[in-house]
C-alpha cells in the first residue's frame, strides 16, 4: 500500500469515526469482534479479521508474522500475531491476540507515552474505532496486554501502576 493509500485509510477512519460522534452511536468499544474460542490464532483469521475491521480491499497487502515479544494470552504459550501494512516511512503495525474474555482483537501499536517501546495500546474493532484512536477523540478500552506489555523499558511507570491511575511526575 502506498504512503497516499494509508493517508486515505486514516482519512475513511476519522471520518467514520466523524459520522458514529454526530450520530450519536455509542459504538463497541473494547469489544471483541469473535465469540470466545471461536478462532485460533492463525495469519490467515488475523489478516480476515484486520480486512474486516479496517474495511480494506483485498489487494491490500498486509504481512503476518508471530510477534516475538507478546504471548497470544495472558499466561499462554503461543505468540501474539503481528500484521504490517506497510507504505512509506510509516507502516500501520497491529497486534492480534485474544482479550481478557479469550476474544480474538487488534490493538494498533504505537510508542508508549512514557518509555516510546513499541506496545499494543487499545482494542479496536471497526474503523470508527481506529478513527477515535487517530484522533484521541473517545476513550476507548485498554488492550490487555497494553500494562503487560515485555517491551516496556525496565524504568517505565507503565506496568507498575493500576489501569485509570497515571504514573507520579
Amino acid at each position: 500500500m502506498r504512503t497516499r493509500s494509508l493517508a486515505q485509510l486514516d482519512q475513511a477512519a476519522l471520518r467514520a469515526a466523524g459520522q458514529r460522534a454526530e450520530s450519536g452511536a455509542a459504538g463497541c468499544v473494547g469489544a471483541a469482534t469473535t465469540a470466545p474460542y471461536a478462532v485460533f490464532a492463525t495469519t490467515d483469521c488475523a489478516r480476515r479479521m484486520l480486512r474486516r475491521v479496517l474495511c480494506l480491499k483485498r489487494w491490500v497487502a498486509i504481512s503476518c508474522q508471530a510477534d516475538e515479544v507478546h504471548p497470544v494470552a495472558e499466561g499462554a504459550v503461543g505468540q501474539a500475531l503481528r500484521l504490517r501494512i506497510s507504505g512509506g516511512d510509516s507502516p500501520r503495525e497491529f497486534l492480534a491476540a485474544y482479550d481478557e474474555d479469550r476474544r480474538f482483537a487488534l490493538s494498533p501499536i504505537a510508542p508508549c507515552p512514557h518509555c516510546a517501546a513499541q506496545v499494543p495500546t487499545v482494542c479496536v474493532t471497526s474503523l470508527a474505532d481506529y478513527g477515535d484512536w487517530l484522533h484521541s477523540t473517545r476513550e476507548l478500552a485498554e488492550f490487555p496486554l497494553y500494562r503487560t506489555s515485555p517491551a516496556h523499558r525496565d524504568d517505565c511507570p507503565i506496568p507498575h501502576q493500576l489501569p485509570g491511575t497515571r504514573p507520579c511526575s
